[in-house]
């Protein structure tokens, strides 16, 4: 690949980057996940809610905002974890004997002082994006009785709302990678010609 092509690639993405920050600063950024974090405990009676973000580059799954938590503080793998499970197979799940069950909520648990004793997780599928890009996590219902249906939809209606928040933090990370390998490739190349010339 020739120097120009390299350079015309690296403005491609650039200018990409620069509609994709247009695009955010339009629909929405972190501090309207951070708004939902701290309004729906309330709104769902539990103690808790995480929003977690895929990177299918790294097989894992980390935590964008969450009650009492910050960004990036927990990060499981999209297996053995309930968050990975749903974004996995794209189905919500619902556990209201966790506490009795030994998984990766246990080592979060250790990690956050934060015991979690049931769970309601839904997958956030991609707006443009083929798949799942994220999920919301809400911990510890607090009545006996369990999860609503009414909870259930209100989640499920929340995770649709911020389809494009999730989906622009993951092109981002996505779009992040890209110019990294693109500088690796291109300092290579330039090394490369200076030993030439």
């Amino acid at each position: 690949m020739k120097r120009i092509d390299v350079e015309n690639k690296l403005e491609r993405i650039r200018r990409k980057q620069q509609q994709l920050d247009l695009i955010w600063a339009k629909t929405g950024n972190k501090d309207l996940l951070q708004f939902f974090v701290d309004i729906m405990p309330k709104v769902l009676d539990v103690e808790r809610i995480s929003i977690f973000i895929l990177d299918p580059e790294e097989d894992k799954v980390w935590l964008q905002c969450g009650t009492g938590l910050n960004e990036r503080q927990v990060i499981v793998p999209t297996s053995g974890s309930v968050v990975g499970r749903v974004i996995s197979s794209g189905r919500s799940w619902e556990d209201m004997e966790l506490e009795s069950s030994v998984g990766e909520h246990d080592n979060i648990s250790v990690k956050t002082g934060f015991t979690a004793r049931n769970t309601l997780c839904v997958p956030v599928f991609g707006v443009t994006t083929e798949g799942v890009t994220g999920a919301i996590q809400v911990l510890n219902k607090r009545s006996a009785s369990g999860y609503t249906a009414e909870d259930r939809e209100v989640i499920r209606r929340l995770a649709e709302q911020i389809q494009l928040n999730i989906e622009s933090i993951y092109l981002r990370q996505e779009m992040a990678k890209i110019a990294n390998d693109m500088r690796q490739k291109v300092s290579r190349l330039e090394r490369l010609l200076n030993q030439s010339v």
